[in-house]
């Protein structure tokens, strides 16, 4: 498996053909796309970020938020994600960005399992009722 980041033309192409993804993602340059490619040249998986100023009082310190990351199913519990995960924390890095987040539905099990896997903490969420949708996930780089 091979993860890296894509190309504007890769990107392009991937979203020519899901209409639903490109609601989801934007091309600009404060955006990171990685996709995760198997021994055959197949796209395995993706994960989609963007790099933003964290909105607390802390001087312009930023962050990259992940916003949507997936496995083709046949590739699950492979460590795809986990491989995503990582060379999104590297690049992070290299930004000089002091936190990667993201935001985790409460009944993902799997999703939760893999951010505490990668390091990881994990905050719950509560609406006005009380009740938690879904948790903040932050790896403190």
């Amino acid at each position: 498996m091979t993860v890296r980041k894509a190309t504007r033309s890769e990107i392009r192409e991937w979203l020519k053909k899901d209409a639903q993804m490109k609601k989801m993602i934007s091309t600009g340059k404060a955006t990171m796309t990685l996709f995760a490619w198997d021994e055959d040249d197949r796209r395995i998986g993706f994960l989609f970020a963007f790099y933003r100023e964290i909105e607390a009082p802390l001087d312009g310190k930023t962050e990259w938020f992940v916003n949507v990351i997936d496995v083709q199913e046949s590739a699950r519990r492979k460590g795809v994600a986990s491989a995503l995960i990582q060379e999104m924390a590297a690049t992070a890095r290299e930004s000089n960005a002091v936190q990667i987040r993201a935001y985790c539905e409460i009944h993902n099990k799997a999703s939760h399992a893999l951010w505490l896997k990668n390091g990881f903490g994990i905050s719950p969420v509560k609406d006005a009722k009380g009740q938690i949708p879904g948790n903040f996930v932050t790896l403190r780089l």
